[in-house]
């Protein structure tokens, strides 16, 4: 179990540096974008007081994957706050289809303004 944490919480910190990052506009050509440099954002020495937001994209057992994983963090770390984005942004439980999709996605999430976010995929 503290394996797949370690190996949970390094993938989140690519997800956040997705997240937090401040992408040029893309340029499209077709059905492909390309996106400018981006600014990654430097990992949190503690997850104490921060804020995580998981993301689940409605594949079966994700949900359930991300809710053990809450609890796992709210042992570990004092005061932490987390958000699990299909409860509190329902429209973010989806895959993405297009960039679009995706942009849209991102901006949600970055509203909520999390320290990290943690995805889950699973079947």
């Amino acid at each position: 179990m503290k394996r797949l944490l370690a190996t949970l919480l390094v993938a989140s910190v690519l997800v956040a540096a997705l997240v937090a990052c401040a992408p040029a506009a893309p340029k499209t050509s077709g059905n492909t974008a390309q996106v400018g440099a981006v600014t990654v954002q430097p990992h949190p020495a503690t997850l104490d007081g921060k804020t995580v937001a998981l993301r689940w994209n409605e594949k079966p057992n994700g949900d359930k994957l991300l809710t053990r994983l809450a609890e796992l963090l709210a042992e570990k770390y004092q005061d932490v706050k987390i958000i699990k984005l299909w409860e509190q942004a329902p429209e973010t439980a989806a895959i993405s289809k297009s960039m679009e999709d995706s942009q849209k996605l991102a901006a949600t999430i970055a509203a909520l303004k999390p320290d990290l976010v943690i995805a889950s995929q699973a079947d």
